[in-house]
């Protein structure tokens, strides 16, 4: 394990800091659980023989750094939750002590806790990964709910990692100013009466699958209005049809409803020929995000 780190460019494991922060790639964080996990029960093995007490400190030591890292990136296979009651009765009192609790989760990231744990971060480069670890988490988490919506965080968040890569202050602050804005989502946008969580995300699909535009701007007054009714025409039938007894167990009557709203799709939209080869592709999205905010 300290080759493994020595490897990295860390020739001493007392750097925790460094030592997360190898841990920021990828690759490593496939590496290391693998290690520890050996190590680990190398240790079961042999306790509660006095010579292997001699690694204790070694077992605590790697077992905070797997914790920090587990926290910062949100790696649930940096936990300990495999380790045998003998390991966790030698780390979890250290552990806590160090004020890391294994058995809490990171943190919510829209929390005064969260925010208090960005500002404490002594190293911007730990600001700056703990926030892309927490967005990116956050994106895939949510991602079904509202797809376009996801899609452009998740761009750009890509966009600012490329942009700033290296300038750890910089990104840091970018990538707060990116977490607010996912924070608000779409209360931050026009809502044309409809709901920001349960019927805007439809309102984007169809933009972007229809138009080919990320922002509304983007189109004249006559396309807006025809697009906001068309959503609210879907809406409607989505609404009356989910609401069957078990509607979601029904293939023909999902069946039913994809033809229904591929059929209104031609008919509001029939001056935009390129709708007409990806009808079925966007039926089928569209009674998948019915499925995911009404299912």
């Amino acid at each position: 394990m300290i080759d493994f780190f020595k490897k990295h460019g860390i020739p001493e494991v007392n750097d925790v800091d460094a030592c997360v922060d190898a841990l920021a790639d990828e690759e490593a964080r496939n590496d290391f659980p693998a290690l520890f996990r050996t190590f680990s029960t190398a240790m079961d093995k042999a306790l509660p023989k006095p010579e292997a007490l001699q690694f204790a400190r070694d077992l605590r030591q790697f077992s905070f750094i797997s914790q920090v890292a587990r926290n910062r990136y949100r790696d649930e296979k940096l936990s300990l939750r495999d380790a045998s009651k003998k390991v966790r009765d030698i780390v979890d009192e250290f552990l806590v002590s160090q004020g890391v609790d294994p058995k809490i989760p990171p943190v919510p990231i829209f929390s005064e806790k969260f925010k208090l744990r960005i500002e404490q971060q002594e190293s911007p480069r730990a600001q700056a990964d703990e926030l892309k670890s927490a967005i990116s988490e956050h994106v895939d988490k949510h991602l079904e709910e509202d797809p376009e919506l996801y899609e452009r965080f998740s761009e750009k968040l890509e966009q600012l990692l490329r942009e700033y890569h290296g300038n750890w202050n910089q990104l840091a602050k970018e990538l707060a100013a990116l977490l607010e804005e996912i924070r608000q989502g779409r209360r931050a946008e026009e809502t044309f009466g409809l709901d920001p969580r349960t019927e805007v995300p439809f309102l984007g699909l169809l933009k972007k699958e229809v138009f080919g535009v990320k922002n509304l701007s983007e189109l004249s007054q006559e396309q807006i209005d025809l697009l906001v009714q068309t959503t609210k025409d879907i809406l409607e039938s989505i609404k009356k049809e989910v609401a069957q007894v078990d509607f979601w167990n029904k293939i023909p009557a999902q069946r039913r409803l994809k033809g229904h709203i591929v059929s209104h799709l031609l008919t509001a939209f029939r001056d935009n020929s390129a709708l007409f080869g990806k009808r079925m592709a966007l039926g089928q999205k569209i009674i998948e995000l019915a499925f995911h905010l009404y299912g």
